[in-house]
């Protein structure tokens, strides 16, 4: 059977390339394992970055999503030892949504499966792949469960099966990967009230990152990423350490009524996972296929979604006029640049390594720095170009601030934590574990007053 593109993998990547190019008047297979119509990833923050909410408009998945209860994020604040770090309101920050993904990869399936040239075919695991002999892939072998084979034949092959992708394996793709010294869990709460400002927060400490988010159904998702080197303590009684390191948050969410609606979910290994997302003649990869980031930042939805209708926007034409293919998907490859510049950053603060001291100032500066808030924001969003943060101006800036803030005739002083870029929603950063602060003799005392 021929199409113009077979895709593997129906969930946010899939389901978003499937729906752009079933618009462009293109035939599609849409290729998923999972049988059942309800089938969603469990692993997954599913806060979808302001980043993408362009995307999200684009594709007419943003109304769906807030009519089956998304909540939306309008100004994450980012907790530091000298203040919170909240962007002034008139920001123009996109928004981030939050939607299970028990409700979201049915509702992207059931919007690409209904869309004209799409075939969603359900219950077919990709085994092999259709080579020509200059290296192109041209189509996928499937099995629905039993011996008998199906031969899918297209101009394009779309991986969008995951980190571990069945399609990269097949098609001999390297794979370059890195370690996350942190590990994860979460749940979520019916009842829960946040302390802290803005719709969501972001705790950065040092070297542990938490998390605490509004989802669908009026649900609070917290989540925590400690540092390796606290695995053993939950291990030990996961739901014990869980609650302990919550409960000292400095402004964290007041649970006392709340009841927990979850189980803990998480895991405590997630490696940084890197392919070429144009590695062939005839094939790319989209999503976790391509880019498995660390998941502190929570970007992996939002880069789902984006990096699929980057690759349409750059083949549809090429694949519907015979054009050139090899040098659409160069197209695709220079827009995934944005992906690889953000995913660079991530893998060295996934290290869990102590924070510079421009780092430091950067986010001690945007406490009272409304312009650098705004530009912290912007880069936690995914919203632009991570020199948006990472450019000298912003460092003159916030050594400038920090200098006119110092006390006359008296030594520098510094927060009572230590501080860093900001991670997770809110950006690359590290900080002091949740617990009694800690301080020097130069030191004031602390202000108790931050994902896809």
């Amino acid at each position: 059977m021929d199409y113009d593109v077979i895709i593997v993998g129906a969930s946010i990547a899939g389901c978003t390339a499937a729906t752009a190019y079933g618009r462009a008047g293109l035939r599609v297979a849409l290729v998923e394992r999972q049988r059942s119509p309800r089938a969603h990833k469990t692993l997954c923050g599913h806060f979808v970055l302001g980043g993408a909410h362009d995307v999200l408009r684009r594709m007419g998945f943003w109304q769906p999503m807030l009519e089956h209860g998304a909540a939306v994020t309008t100004g994450l604040g980012v907790w530091t030892g000298a203040g919170w770090i909240v962007p002034p309101p008139d920001s123009t920050v996109p928004p981030a949504v939050s939607l299970r993904r028990s409700k979201l990869d049915p509702l992207l399936r059931g919007i690409a499966g209904a869309t004209p040239g799409v075939d969603l075919l359900v219950g077919h695991r990709v085994v092999g792949l259709v080579e020509e002999p200059s290296g192109a892939v041209a189509g996928v072998v499937t099995s629905g469960g039993g011996s008998e084979r199906t031969v899918l034949r297209g101009r394009l092959v779309v991986g969008a099966d995951g980190h571990r992708s069945t399609v990269a394996r097949l098609a001999r793709v390297a794979e370059d990967s890195a370690p996350n010294r942190r590990f994860l869990f979460w749940t979520y709460y019916e009842g829960a009230t946040t302390n802290g400002p803005g719709d969501g927060q972001v705790w950065p400490l040092d070297p542990d990152v938490a998390v605490c988010i509004p989802s669908d159904d009026g649900l609070t998702q917290v989540g925590v990423f400690p540092a390796k080197d606290r695995l053993a303590e939950f291990t030990a009684e996961r739901v014990a350490a869980f609650d302990r390191f919550v409960a000292r948050l400095p402004d964290g969410p007041s649970l006392a009524g709340a009841r927990r609606v979850s189980n803990l979910v998480g895991t405590t290994d997630y490696p940084c996972v890197r392919r070429d997302p144009a590695p062939r003649p005839g094939l790319a990869l989209i999503g976790d296929a391509a880019t498995a980031s660390d998941p502190v930042p929570a970007v992996g939805c939002g880069w789902a979604f984006r990096s699929a209708a980057w690759l349409a926007d750059a083949t549809a034409e090429a694949l519907a006029g015979g054009g050139s293919l090899q040098r659409a998907l160069r197209s695709y490859r220079r827009a995934h640049r944005f992906i690889d510049r953000y995913d660079a950053l991530g893998r060295r603060e996934a290290l869990a390594e102590p924070p510079t001291a421009l780092q430091r100032a950067v986010r001690t500066a945007a406490v009272s720095d409304p312009e650098i808030a705004r530009r912290l924001a912007m880069f936690g969003m995914r919203a632009a170009d991570p020199s948006v943060l990472l450019n000298p101006g912003v460092v003159v800036r916030a050594l400038v601030g920090l200098r006119a803030r110092r006390p006359r005739g008296g030594p520098s002083r510094t927060p009572a934590r230590r501080q860093a870029e900001p991670t997770g929603p809110a950006g690359p950063a590290q900080g002091l574990r949740p617990g009694p602060p800690r301080r020097t003799a130069d030191e004031p005392g602390p202000r108790l007053t931050d994902r896809p």
